[in-house]
């Protein structure tokens, strides 16, 4: 074979690439479609997990003692809040506080209209959960009907956060008792509701009289600077009762996306959304490499009759179907983009392009592409140029 053979391949899949500007326009717009589906598929599901990470990222502490049987923080299991007491004794271990979860209706006064709240319950003087807004404004906590009320939550919930800069104060009703919301926070929201509410441990029982006093739903343990949380959390492994688990934060956000993404079926969705998008990608490939290989039949048969193994010329339409990904992917990025800042900016997720995921976006687009190419060859590689010629 021709020693330079192989340095005209890329020029000449270039020159089979954009001979037809209209069609490698039309398969440029296509793949470029397949690449932001998948995009906003993978997006979706990282903001939606990483969302659900919110609280667990604002736990006041390095431990967290759960049920045995805890998958996820909206169906969080009771635990006796006495087993709390039994970590105080462990060395290393400054002070434990409980954390209340609990679900209820919130109700918009101005459309009566219900949405689902998720309520934490903190005890004021050690909350469970970092607030900034909190530290400030303490003693609002500790009003016998007051609540904080979460800036990020749906709008379904009504102006609440506007009247409360205003007014100072939000008048609503919760399980049918009167609910006074007389502060605001930032956290953002989780799968579990549309509303996020703090209140103190005192009003949490109020609204919540079924709920024992002794039941709790993450007892949050806090270490003396230095202490190791792995040496901590197996002392306390050693001797609690086999009903309850103590996890390091990170352990903890693992369970819960863990939960989301394989006991739900946002998992399946996410996949399959991916995967359609990728097959929508072969599909377009393959039929505009298949239409250029039937139309240049016999300019391949020829190279074929001069000598060109099968290698070399489906080397030529593999790399056609790779210069189409590569062309294809800088539009699909820049749309992603665009894509993910709308939806971070009406839903509040945190979705964000990262590096590592236009990396294996790229990826999964030249196997894409590059697998459609050699199959779009199929007649190429069965052709005898005699049956041509």
């Amino acid at each position: 074979m021709n020693p330079f053979a192989a340095l005209r391949r890329t020029p000449l899949a270039w020159r089979q690439t954009s001979h037809r500007p209209m069609r490698l326009l039309a398969a440029i717009a296509g793949v470029s479609f397949a690449n932001v589906l998948v995009f906003f598929q993978l997006g979706l599901a990282s903001g939606l997990y990483a969302s659900q990470k919110r609280p667990l990222q604002r736990l006041n502490g390095e431990l967290v003692m759960v049920s045995r049987r805890y998958t996820n923080l909206g169906e969080p299991l009771n635990l006796p809040r006495s087993r709390l007491m039994q970590a105080l004794g462990v060395q290393g271990v400054e002070a434990v506080t409980p954390l209340y979860i609990g679900k209820t209706d919130w109700l918009n006064r101005d459309s009566r209209e219900k949405k689902q709240a998720l309520i934490f319950g903190l005890a004021p003087e050690n909350p469970a959960l970092r607030i900034p807004e909190l530290e400030a404004d303490r003693d609002k906590l500790l009003r016998p009907d007051g609540l904080f009320f979460d800036t990020l939550s749906k709008k379904a919930a009504g102006p609440v956060a506007q009247v409360v800069t205003k007014d100072g104060f939000y008048d609503t009703e919760l399980r049918g008792k009167r609910a006074v919301v007389n502060g605001l926070f930032t956290m953002g929201l989780t799968f579990a509701a549309d509303i996020n509410l703090l209140t103190s441990a005192s009003n949490f029982k109020t609204w919540f009289p079924d709920q024992s006093s002794d039941d709790i739903q993450l007892g949050v343990i806090q270490l003396e600077p230095g202490v190791s949380p792995q040496r901590v959390q197996a002392t306390l492994e050693s001797f609690l009762d086999p009903s309850v688990k103590v996890l390091t934060l990170k352990q903890l956000e693992a369970v819960e996306v863990d939960h989301w993404r394989n006991n739900t079926s946002f998992g399946l969705i996410f996949n399959l959304g991916v995967l359609v998008g990728l097959i929508v990608g072969a599909i377009i490939v393959y039929q505009i490499l298949y239409s250029d290989v039937s139309d240049h039949l016999p300019e391949y048969a020829t190279m074929k009759a001069m000598g060109y193994s099968d290698r070399f010329v489906v080397g030529i339409i593999v790399q056609e179907s790779v210069l189409l990904a590569a062309l294809a992917f800088v539009p699909s990025l820049v749309l992603a983009i665009g894509l993910y800042a709308v939806l971070a900016n009406s839903t509040s997720l945190l979705i964000a392009m990262t590096a590592q995921r236009a990396v294996a976006v790229f990826a999964l687009t030249l196997t894409m592409a590059a697998g459609s190419g050699w199959l779009a060859t199929g007649k190429l590689r069965r052709l005898d140029p005699a049956d041509i010629f």
